[in-house]
């Protein structure tokens, strides 16, 4: 129903992926190239629905849920986040 009613979008990170990352005080830094999907709600809110940070389904790409939990989530929201400013920052 809300793929017919035009209520999911897709936030594809796919541009991240194997971008080479830098050093922080010695230690390496991380980057995810995440896909997630997206529900406008009737208030016209844009809220996150499901989360993968990899690309590539599989086990080692589980999809993470609201109801997973709120440290799963949160962690797979801050994700996401991370990658949209930097890729906002990349391309702007």
């Amino acid at each position: 129903r809300g793929l017919q009613g035009g209520r999911l979008f897709l936030a594809d990170y796919a541009l991240l992926e194997g971008l080479p990352t830098g050093r922080i005080g010695g230690e390496p830094q991380f980057l995810a190239a995440p896909l997630c999907l997206l529900w406008l709600s009737p208030r016209g809110r844009l809220l996150p629905v499901a989360i993968q940070l990899s690309q590539r389904p599989g086990p080692e790409a589980p999809i993470f849920l609201p109801g997973d939990g709120p440290w799963g989530w949160a962690l797979a929201k801050l994700w996401v986040r991370g990658a949209h400013f930097t890729l906002h920052e990349a391309v702007t």
